[in-house]
């Protein structure tokens, strides 16, 4: 039995998004998600040339929904943008207030 490899299941970058500035590729990626109400509150941080898209979440997200929100919004990117990008959630730091008193810290 072979292994799964890497190239068997990620898709190419296409050329067009490697030859893009990064900031072209946000703008880009931020201009699709503000044509649609439902990503309104959706901040593209970063495009790396990697095909590596973050993003942050403004509002929240049920935790129940939002796996599913994120995997539908990837792969619309993938058809509207590049088939080969990957979308990231921009990681929040701990927001309990109780950790926070008693001097807990969760690293990143």
């Amino acid at each position: 039995m072979t292994g799964i490899r890497h190239s068997d299941y990620t898709h190419q970058l296409t050329d067009g998004w490697l030859e893009e500035s990064q900031e072209s590729r946000v703008t880009r990626i931020q201009d699709f998600l503000n044509l649609a109400k439902e990503y309104d509150h959706i901040v593209v941080k970063d495009a790396f040339d990697n095909g590596h898209v973050v993003v942050a979440v403004e509002e929240g997200i049920p935790a129940r929904t939002r796996g599913l929100f994120l995997l539908d919004l990837e792969q619309k990117l993938k058809k509207s943008i590049d088939i080969g990008l990957t979308l990231w959630l921009e990681p929040i730091g701990d927001k309990s207030k109780l950790r926070q008193l008693r001097g807990v810290e969760v690293k990143n």
